[in-house]
């Protein structure tokens, strides 16, 4: 950095003129220069505190995380299930700030488990592609496929089972180190085990859209009502998603699901309601008829 500066000489230099007001401004700026270097002093030992960087010889980084042990998968221990050694693991990596998936497994000859391998979720290398087209042709139809990208990097941070009879599963091994940053402070809330679209938000969001309100509005409306966007537990894209599932699975039965629901309602009614409908002869809704046959008389029509 020094090598780009150049070097003035006296006669180059400007006459300083003294001024309360250039006094002012540079203290100020050396304020918050100052203040803008403890930010960022404290933000990197916060992040010191979650993980451990080392580089290695040939100059690769990794990162490992700083957990309680209590918390941290430990070899020669058993666990009953292949789940629950998955759930432990998924909680290590929420804590650590890393994703989990499952990967291989081998088999004997008789196809008797032998080993089973949990990873990171950036572990393996990216699938090649056979084709950088957008469309790829199957048939006489096209199908268009997405544009992704993979952030596989070829992590070796992993566990691995193995079958240890009555006792379960033991766990013979565990690598600890990253070849990757990760994720710390908000990024967290991104991570695929923090994202979890429980019922009550999926009753939320249909409650939303039959007041007409999107799945985007609905989800700064959770945003709202706890307090921060990392308190939802789940992104906006999660709420399209799901939006979008509903309306795929509804498809083209949502004339049925009205019927079936006036259906219903009748025979809850004691036959205290009535319906009828008329449709064309492409068996499309035409026409829907609703009242009550008791008390206060009620009717829909359309």
């Amino acid at each position: 950095m020094a090598a780009n500066f150049e070097e003035y000489s006296g006669s180059q230099c400007p006459p300083h003129i003294e001024s309360s007001d250039s006094e002012m401004e540079v203290v100020g700026s050396e304020s918050e220069i100052s203040e803008s270097d403890e930010d960022v002093d404290e933000l990197d030992n916060a992040n010191e505190s979650e993980y451990t960087c080392f580089v290695a010889a040939n100059g690769s980084k990794y990162w490992t995380p700083n957990c309680d042990d209590k918390y941290k998968p430990q070899t020669n221990t058993y666990i009953p299930t292949l789940e629950e050694a998955f759930t432990f693991y998924v909680d290590y990596g929420r804590i650590c700030g890393f994703d989990v998936r499952k990967s291989t497994k081998k088999s004997d000859a008789r196809g008797n488990l032998l080993a089973k391998y949990m990873l990171c979720n950036r572990g393996g290398n990216p699938k090649k592609k056979k084709s950088e087209e957008t469309c790829v042709n199957v048939g006489e139809k096209q199908k268009k496929t997405r544009r992704t990208t993979s952030r596989r990097c070829n992590c070796k941070a992993q566990i691995i089972l193995k079958p240890a009879g009555p006792r379960g599963f033991v766990l013979m091994s565990f690598v600890e180190e990253h070849n990757h940053p990760l994720a710390s402070g908000a990024e967290r809330m991104f991570l695929r085990c923090n994202r979890n679209m429980s019922i009550p938000y999926q009753n939320f969001i249909m409650d939303c859209a039959r007041a007409n309100i999107g799945p985007t509005r609905a989800h700064s409306l959770a945003k709202e009502q706890f307090g921060s966007f990392e308190d939802v537990g789940a992104t906006v894209f999660d709420f399209k998603n799901f939006s979008r599932d509903i309306k795929v699975r509804i498809g083209d039965h949502d004339v049925d699901m009205i019927l079936a629901k006036l259906k219903l309602k009748k025979e809850t009614s004691k036959n205290t309601f009535y319906y009828d409908y008329k449709v064309d002869k492409n068996g499309h809704l035409t026409g829907l008829f609703g009242q009550m046959l008791l008390g206060k008389q009620t009717s829909m029509q359309c």
